[in-house]
This record gives structure tokens, sequence and C-alpha cells, in this order.
């Protein structure tokens, strides 16, 4: 928890060098916090949507359900959290990308997939495009997910290098 909110305190720092168990603990967290807003949020629909089906309510021609009362503050709360943590979460990658000795502008390769994302529904009126869109962003998507857990599983550079001071020193000197 500490590494977690070592990550809030510095929300918008994207200089010097995280250590791996800081930048694990803040995805953690932020999993489990995004899990447990989700699960509480899907639940809610699931039952609104089947009492709204039950009644003779049909959603396919009004569009987008998000809920109603609690639900839909509740997706709000998620849509507010994820909005906050945007940027903490791209500080501590910048962070981490540092203690490996990587420009923090790797940053961006997390950004290749929204122009597909874009293209994919504009794109919705033919199958194919469809298709061969989603297989482009699943490939994406995924060679940057694992890319992301090999950078942060790679141990820091010893000592000091251009971003500052090795952290894993630090906090053994403040210990």
């Amino acid at each position: 928890m500490k590494y977690f909110l070592k990550c809030w305190k510095h929300y918008a720092d994207f200089k010097g060098r995280a250590r791996r168990k800081e930048y694990w603990m803040f995805l953690l967290f932020n999993y489990i916090i995004s899990t447990i807003i989700g699960l509480v949020y899907y639940t809610g629909v699931m039952f609104q949507f089947l009492s709204l089906k039950a009644s003779g309510y049909d959603l396919a021609t009004e569009g987008f359900f998000f809920g109603n009362g609690w639900v839909f503050a509740v997706f709000c709360i998620a849509i507010a959290y994820c909005l906050a943590a945007l940027t903490p979460m791209l500080a501590v990658i910048v962070r981490r990308l540092h203690d490996i000795g990587r420009k923090g502008t790797w940053v961006w390769l997390l950004a290749v997939p929204i122009p597909l994302y874009c293209i994919f529904y504009f794109c919705m009126f033919s199958l194919v495009a469809v298709i061969i869109l989603g297989i482009l962003m699943m490939i994406c998507s995924l060679g940057i997910t694992i890319l992301y857990i090999v950078l942060g599983c790679i141990d820091g550079q010893k000592g000091e290098n251009q971003y500052g001071p090795n952290p894993k020193e630090v906090e053994a000197i403040n210990n």
C-alpha cells in the first residue's frame, strides 16, 4: 500500500526512477480497485437490464445503457477514477523506464492502438474491416502488454544513471 500511495503523492512526477516494487504495487492496487468498481457496476447494470427487459422495455432500440440511479453513479465514479489514475499511471511507467535506462518517451507505445480503435468504430459497416482491425488491435495490445510486463521485470540499473540515483539503494540507506 505504501508504494501505491507513493505514486499518488508523486502524481505528475515524470522525473527520477521507480523500483519494480513501486511499479507493480501501483498496477496491482489499480487492478483491484477497478475490478471492485467494475463488479459493482456490471452487477447493477445486469439487474437493471433484466428488470427493464421483464417490463417490456427494448434496450436494443434505445442505444447504450449505462444504468439508472446508483448504477449510473457507480459508472461516473469508475470514469472519474480512471481519469484520475491516468496521470500517476503514466508517471510511474516513465519512472520505471528511467530505472532501466530507457527514455520516458517509450510510454507513447501505449497510444499505438488508439488510431486502430477509432478506425474500428468508423468501419463497423464492413465485416471484413472489423475482423482485420480487430485482429490488428489484439496483436498491438498484446505486444505492448508483453513489452511492459518484460520492462517491468527487468532489474534497474545499478548505481546512478542519467535519471537519478538507484531508488533501491536510496531506500536501503534510509532504512
